[in-house]
């Protein structure tokens, strides 16, 4: 228990002086860690509508199926 205080404390102090020091270090990590998540947003974005073109295309795809099924059936008959 006593530990887990300990260390508490410890991040604690760790992420005062990260929040009040502006090292060259500490800037280029920031720099790095927007950077990333701005590039896996954009990612993120890009995956998705790429999923909404396939489920789009996959989609118009049945329509086209299901047509072109009902215009055989009426062929048929």
């Amino acid at each position: 228990m006593q530990l887990e205080a300990a260390h508490a404390v410890e991040i604690t102090k760790v992420v005062e002086y990260v929040d009040r020091k502006e090292d060259p270090l500490i800037r280029v990590v920031r720099t790095h860690q927007q950077n990333t998540d701005s590039a896996v947003l954009q990612t993120a974005r890009c995956l998705k509508t790429e999923v909404q073109k396939q489920e789009k295309w996959t989609a118009s795809r049945r329509k086209r199926k299901m047509t072109r099924e009902e215009d055989a059936w009426t062929i048929d008959k």
